[in-house]
């Protein structure tokens, strides 16, 4: 016989000096089982153990059943924060790889028991995943076998985990973390012998093979393994209260040091607040407040981190676990500086989009990416890891100590998956009626409506191989220098790379600017051999400017790339002061309003006796209406390098007034005029240099695109 206590209300609380307690009797085991809501306790948690009970019985059932993305929060407390005990909770997160492929974890639970039934000391338990020398498996990764039950995870050697219904076979060589490290040998293997802090975040790969056991209260995904996810089962004591981490100072912006840690909580944790209570400028006051759903937070800020979240991601295509055949990379989470927003993420570099912003295939990429990497990551969910990076420290000289990083249950807050939070690939909410989001110490009105920054989202191709993303948010706050909390900068070395520039530093991935549409943003772009760059602005939200420019200053062109592509060729080296982004082609608001008052259209008509030494803006116009569109979409325009020539198609007879090749510099190669209305038209091209040019041409009746080509000589 079972004691359930069934949890169903969500405001359930506790008053003030209670604590729960959760035990079994001499014969029947005890629990409370919370469905998709949450339980909420304002001091500490004692809970004993259901197995090997007085009468023999070995009961597996966890004193407290989360299910259906229920969580547990807890209060700031006012007698202990040490939750103690033998017994355990049991929360569920679903991994989002195979056996090749890393999640970054962070485990909300602790051991409970050092051996059969003995109580590890009271307080956060360490994570493991050893085999205990009593024959208890002292683990918290359980597979789940019913909404209440589930079997100890085994850990193999070798490099394979898998899985078969009832038996969840974990590789152990697959789990490391990273403490306060600049490169690759700061990883330190965590395996089946070690043991981590609670916060500390570690790596583990997934598993091979299929389980279809059902679990009836996890809506959206019912089988634990349909082929490509696992379902965990954490089980063990829940973390609880502040939890500190040490984190190194960076002495080098371009060498930064590192730190693998993870939400530690059986709840979500308000990834904004983390951040900005752990970073600050020192020009930044101490206390920081803000109005949050009507009311006021105040906490205290410390300058131990640069604000920012970075969270793997790769390819789940690569079937390998050679670490020289990966494909991945760190995407950059900023909160802003702000707790009401939801924040800014670039993707890691492995993702490749078109001109509208869908995420297509690169070259070394088979499966279809439209609904990988989209990510809403203010409230990380249960289980989920991630890095951060040592705040700066000014002089070099004095590389100063580690300081503690600070998890606190104000943190922690009750927000469902799909709400604004995803573990590493996006899912679906588990819920139809989307509920506010309740916090310990801030109540959510509306998770799904967060204040929206201006901002945009620039994707620089390389070689359609990868692509950066790069984001500009348009704050008030900002300023054109640095901003802790606002302005992110990578941690990924890439041979060939974009960047923004901020204070004479080329790594920033995410650039809060002020609103200023008249602002220059400098570029730093970095080409290890001849490399080809693919610009588009993909995405805006809110976004209050007409167009973006990428602006070369060498050759004065201003290039549109809002929901345009621009292909340029760049030999070997770094850029740094070349490229800009603009909003408008002015300096200024009075030269705006007098080019709008003077504004005339130019049409510029020359033979091919003096078109080489003219550059002209080759940026290629998208304004076309849409029966403009489709006449001059009748146009095929080919490259045949075979035969070494430009072929341009006309099936429709369009009478074509003139053909135009410039270069990435805006140089004209040749100019013909006077085509008539042929359906085919060639010209030569043998003599050309390699590499990306663009055509245009001019209808009679004034219609005018330009295409793309890549000629290879």
């Amino acid at each position: 016989m079972k004691n359930l206590l069934l949890v169903a209300a969500l405001s359930l609380g506790f008053s003030a000096h209670a604590q729960l307690f959760v035990k079994p009797t001499d014969t029947d085991a005890s629990y409370v089982f919370v469905n998709d809501t949450f339980i909420y306790v304002e001091n500490d948690i004692e809970l004993e153990s259901n197995r090997s009970l007085s009468n023999g019985t070995d009961d597996g059932t966890a004193n407290i059943v989360l299910r259906n993305n229920a969580q547990l929060l807890q209060g700031a407390g006012t007698v202990s924060k040490s939750n103690k005990g033998t017994g355990e909770i049991s929360i569920y997160q679903e991994g989002t790889v195979n056996n090749f492929d890393y999640n970054v974890w962070g485990s909300p639970v602790g051991i409970s028991r050092n051996g059969a039934n003995s109580p590890a000391p009271d307080g956060n338990g360490v994570f493991s995943f050893r085999d205990g020398s009593s024959g208890f498996i002292e683990s918290v990764f359980y597979l789940p076998t019913s909404v209440t039950n589930s079997n100890p995870a085994l850990e193999i050697s070798g490099f394979d985990g898998v899985v078969v219904p009832n038996t969840l076979k974990i590789a152990n060589y697959w789990l490391w973390s990273y403490k306060s490290g600049t490169n690759y040998g700061a990883w330190d293997h965590v395996t089946n012998t070690g043991e981590l802090d609670a916060g500390y975040g570690f790596t583990m790969k997934g598993v091979s093979g299929t389980d279809a056991t059902e679990i009836s209260t996890e809506i959206g995904q019912l089988q634990n393994n349909p082929g490509n996810a696992q379902r965990y089962d954490f089980r063990g004591r829940p973390n609880n209260g502040d939890i500190n981490i040490e984190v190194g100072p960076t002495t080098n912006p371009l060498s930064p040091v590192q730190t693998l840690v993870g939400n530690p909580y059986s709840s979500s944790l308000d990834l904004n607040y983390f951040l900005l209570q752990n970073s600050r400028a020192a020009s930044d006051p101490v206390t920081y407040s803000e109005n949050v759903g009507g009311e006021n937070v105040t906490f205290t800020r410390k300058s131990v981190i640069n604000g920012m979240a970075y969270f793997w991601d790769s390819n789940p295509d690569v079937m390998s676990h050679y670490l020289v055949d990966y494909q991945g990379g760190y995407g950059t989470y900023s909160p802003l500086g702000s707790l009401n927003g939801n924040g800014l993420y670039t993707n890691a570099v492995f993702y490749m989009y078109d001109e509208s912003g869908a995420q297509i295939p690169n070259s070394d990429t088979t499966t279809d990416q439209s609904n990988v990497g989209v990510f809403d990551r203010r409230f990380s969910p249960v289980g989920q890891g991630f890095f951060v990076t040592g705040a700066e420290v000014q002089d070099e000289s004095t590389p100063g100590v580690p300081e503690l990083i600070s998890f606190n249950n104000s943190q922690r807050v009750f927000v469902r998956e799909g709400n604004n939070s995803d573990f590493r690939s996006s899912q679906s909410s588990q819920s139809e009626e989307q509920t506010p989001g309740v916090g310990v110490s801030v109540y959510y009105p509306d998770v799904n409506n967060l204040d929206i920054t201006s901002h945009i989202k620039l994707s620089a191709g390389i070689n359609d191989t990868y692509a950066r993303e790069l984001g500009i948010a348009f704050l008030d706050s900002a300023t054109e220098g640095y901003d802790v909390a606002m302005d992110a900068p990578t941690v990924d070395n890439l041979g060939s790379d974009v960047a923004f520039v901020i204070e004479d530093i080329n790594n920033y991935v995410i650039n809060a600017v002020p609103k200023d549409e008249y602002q220059w943003i400098p570029l730093s772009i970095k080409a290890s051999g001849p490399t080809e760059f693919k610009f588009a602005v993909h995405y805006t939200e809110a976004f209050e400017y007409n167009d973006v420019f990428l602006v070369d200053m060498e050759t004065e062109v201003y290039h549109s790339i809002l929901g345009e592509e621009v292909l340029m060729m760049l030999e070997d080296g770094v850029y740094d002061d070349r490229f800009f982004i603009r909003f408008t082609t002015s300096a200024s608001q009075e030269e705006d309003e007098t080019t709008e008052e003077e504004e005339t259209t130019e049409e510029e008509t020359t033979d091919n006796t003096d078109v080489a030494d003219e550059t002209v803006d080759i940026a290629v116009n998208e304004q076309d209406p849409f029966i403009e569109e489709s006449v001059l979409e009748s146009f095929t325009i080919i490259q045949n390098n075979i035969n070494n020539q430009l072929e341009i198609y006309n099936p429709n007879n369009i009478v074509v007034e003139d053909v135009t090749l410039f270069d990435l510099s805006g140089k004209k190669i040749f100019n013909e005029i006077n085509l008539g209305g042929q359906s085919e038209y060639t010209f030569p091209t043998r003599n050309l240099a390699t590499g990306i040019y663009v055509v245009k041409f001019t209808t009679r009746d004034g219609l005018t695109k330009g295409r793309k080509i890549s000629i290879v000589n």
